[in-house]
């Protein structure tokens, strides 16, 4: 308790230096996919976004938080959403970074990397252009510098251990005003007193998420090469090679080939060759857009083909509070259990439909049958990533409510059932918000969670507290959880409570710093989770 006091007068002391700040401008993004647990989001770039960072919507010129940054790769964010807000795929969302000064009688560049199918143009390829004087091109150079720390600590000297993540993020656009920019994604993780591990394979700690430079052919194509996520395949993932992009009217037309980083370790392995094509299109409506992408996909293993596969794309918003949107795969070619096969077959299947039926009142539905994710950098418990496994495919069914501004209430129920699965699985949950408390001035969520699937049965209570103690600059949380896990096969329980309290702001000179401390106690064992991190930006 001396501690948590000691903080929270460090905090309110510099409230003079972080209120002093200039306003802060916003970066532009998408919400890119939804599932009942996180919500993940894709940028230009995330040199500029951070853990512990908050995501923002902007409504009546007010920013309405939307979820905290758990994780980041080089082009996106994930993490949960709060329950009394939602959300639709490809809804513009915003980040908030630091104020830059524009040079006097200069044009500001336009951010690189923000193609996609849904857009049907990319601002990559969109440099300024005056009547009369031809292209024009001004240098715009951002990064940033991270130092994190994550540690755990126990009554169990077995779950001791502290890592340390060091990231290092860079845009340049039109460097020296030239047709050349270039991008980078970089971090390095460790665990203290084991280095041992590094020495052996550096790629273990070190991943190379983004690093390629890019070369515009006048204002409607680009050349990139070096390792690059394209937003037109992101399924795909980071491709180690050459890609092409052309913009023709509505149409944007690319070709990729190269090869996929190591599965393991996300080193470069040229014994898996990749390559392929796509195009995507847009068309603007009374009611919205449509959007459509396909792509054409090859992928080897050394000389011989692995898997070849079409990957299709597709949403509307055709009639007015309808969204609709579904993405598959469909193999043509794979080799299951070292014996080819040419038949045709659907895998990777997504659908989702979003109705409005007042403005207080929306209803969604959705299908999941695509690959569970795998994450190189995770820092999840064991509770959430057996939450994440159960609910994240098959069938999902949510209703949100919204009867006034100080309150909103939602229920979301999934069902999955598969020929390996002896029973299927099962899970209901629900929120219940209370904006703006008196007196606090506080947002405060109930949830309720209850799990069924072969294996086990579980509920999940919690509740939450958030409130910006100076908006925009000074963000604090307070969250409990009781986990009860009740494993079927064995006599095995895991029940958990679990206590967090975030406190994240902004500095001058373009500095942030982020606190997160956990505690987990079960019956016998107690856990700590502590995570600082401080980021530079430049």
């Amino acid at each position: 308790m001396k501690k948590i006091l000691i903080l929270i007068g460090f905090v309110l002391s510099i409230y003079n230096q972080v209120n002093g700040q200039a306003a802060d401008s916003l970066l532009a993004g998408k919400v890119s996919y939804i599932t009942a647990q996180n919500v993940y989001v894709k940028f230009a770039n995330t040199e500029n976004i951070h853990p512990g960072d908050t995501i923002f919507r902007k409504v009546n010129d007010k920013l309405v938080p939307l979820f905290i940054v758990e994780n980041i790769s080089s082009v996106s964010c994930v993490g949960k959403l709060f329950p009394n807000i939602e959300l639709k795929v490809d809804e513009e969302i915003a980040s908030r970074i630091p104020k830059k000064k524009k040079p006097e009688n200069t044009k500001v560049a336009t951010p690189a990397n923000t193609s996609s199918p849904q857009s049907g143009k990319s601002t990559d390829q969109a440099a300024s252009t005056e009547k009369g004087t031809g292209l024009k091109r001004q240098q715009d150079i951002q990064g940033s510098l991270s130092i994190s720390s994550y540690s755990n600590l126990s009554n169990t000297d077995i779950d001791n251990t502290q890592r340390m993540r060091y990231t290092f993020s860079l845009r340049a656009n039109n460097v020296a005003k030239s047709p050349i920019s270039a991008e980078s994604y970089i971090s390095f993780t460790h665990r203290l007193n084991n280095w041992s591990e590094v020495q052996q394979n550096i790629f273990t700690a070190l991943k190379i998420y983004s690093l390629a430079i890019k070369y515009d052919i006048g204002t409607k194509a680009n050349i990139w090469a070096g390792r690059k996520i394209n937003q037109n395949i992101s399924n795909i993932g980071a491709v180690d090679g050459i890609q092409a992009e052309a913009i023709f009217g509505k149409f944007t037309f690319g070709a990729v080939a190269g090869s996929r980083p190591n599965d393991v370790d996300y080193n470069i392995n040229f014994k898996l060759p990749e390559f392929g094509a796509f195009i995507g299109h847009i068309l603007p409506t009374k009611n919205g857009r449509m959007q459509t992408s396909a792509a054409f996909f090859e992928q080897r293993n050394g000389g011989t083909t692995d898997r070849r596969f079409l990957y299709f794309q597709h949403d509307n918003s055709l009639l007015k509070n309808l969204y609709f949107f579904t993405s598959c795969e469909l193999d043509l070619y794979k080799v299951v259990e070292g014996i080819p096969k040419n038949s045709p077959t659907v895998t990777g299947l997504y659908f989702s439909l979003r109705y409005k039926v007042i403005k207080q009142l929306s209803l969604f539905a959705s299908y999941d049958a695509r690959k569970n994710v795998i994450y190189y950098e995770t820092y999840k418990g064991v509770a959430d990533r057996l939450l994440e496994e159960a609910t994240r495919q098959g069938l999902q069914f949510r209703v949100n409510y919204r009867p006034g501004n100080m309150i909103s209430m939602g229920a979301n129920a999934g069902y999955r059932f598969r020929d390996n699965d002896l029973n299927p699985n099962e899970n209901l949950n629900g929120f219940l918000t209370f904006n703006q408390l008196p007196w606090i001035k506080a947002s405060a969520t109930l949830t309720a969670n209850f799990l069924k699937t072969s294996y086990l049965d579980g509920k999940i209570f919690g509740i939450r507290l958030s409130r910006d103690i100076i908006p925009g600059k000074l963000y604090s949380e307070v969250n409990y959880r009781f986990i009860d896990y009740n494993f079927k096969n064995s006599s095995t329980k895991l029940i958990q409570n679990i206590a967090q309290v975030n406190l994240s702001w902004q500095f001058k000179n373009k500095m942030s710093l982020s606190i997160d401390y956990e505690l987990t106690l079960e019956p016998v064992n107690k856990y700590h989770r502590i995570y600082v991190s401080f980021n530079k930006r430049f």
